[in-house]
């Protein structure tokens, strides 16, 4: 079985910050997890918070990308991750875990 891996949404962006110091960390991150065989997947609301960031402007700390580059990133996305169905099991898992390990 290939064990699955939710990318969290701001790693996600940090493919697109190349000046980012964390951007070689994210890279070497996902070749390290795919070498492993993990499979990464994202969810719906994963894309909808990369549009928000990726379309707002620099000066409120975000990407500044017109609404085609931010499709086309979608896209990109779209075809290197697994895209999740959105169901209510996915919150009820995010729930438990952010309860279970106090996560604030």
């Amino acid at each position: 079985m290939i064990d699955p891996i939710l990318v969290d949404t701001s790693v996600l962006l940090r493919t697109l910050q190349v000046e980012n110091g964390e951007y070689e960390v994210v890279a070497r991150a996902f070749e390290g997890l795919l070498r492993q065989g993990k499979r990464l997947q994202i969810v719906p609301q994963n894309l909808v918070e990369f549009w928000v960031v990726a379309t707002r402007p620099v000066e409120r700390n975000g990407l500044g990308l017109s609404t085609a580059q931010a499709a086309e990133e979608l896209t990109k996305l779209q075809s290197m991750f697994d895209l999740l169905p959105e169901t209510s099991f996915i919150f009820m898992a995010w729930e438990a875990l952010v309860t279970q390990y106090g996560v604030s």
